[in-house]
């Protein structure tokens, strides 16, 4: 993907990110944010029967790599298992964002949404 077009899809993200706001009735419901630079986010996230990600809904504010890779992520978790997602990291999210090759200080902002969602799966799998 060259770079032109990676930039245009991550500033659509940014600017209408896909399953922004909060979900009723959430399974997961966690908070977390990125010191470094300041982003911030809300996941929220219902399970189905099999345990499997039914819908996920984000809200936050940050730079354009943490929202546009929540974004992306919210549509590439449903219908995955905890197990599954257990096992996604960066290469995961810079392939969602077009096989961009991050900057160390842009890393922790591109994770931050897995990492929330692997936080709260955790959470919920101890309640």
């Amino acid at each position: 993907m060259s770079g032109d077009l990676y930039r245009e899809q991550l500033l659509d993200h940014y600017h209408n990110p896909t399953n922004y706001g909060v979900l009723e009735d959430a399974d997961i419901d966690i908070e977390m944010d990125n010191p470094t630079c300041g982003d911030e986010i809300h996941v929220t996230a219902r399970l189905d029967d099999q345990g499997q990600i039914e819908k996920v809904m984000f809200e936050g504010q940050g730079c354009v790599v943490s929202m546009a890779a929540a974004s992306m992520l919210t549509e590439e978790v449903v219908g995955k298992s905890p197990a599954q997602i257990s096992e996604m990291g960066l290469s995961d999210v810079q392939e969602l964002m077009g096989g961009v090759r991050l900057s160390m200080g842009r890393v922790k902002c591109a994770l931050l949404a897995l990492n929330a969602m692997k936080q709260g799966l955790q959470e919920a799998g101890k309640r």
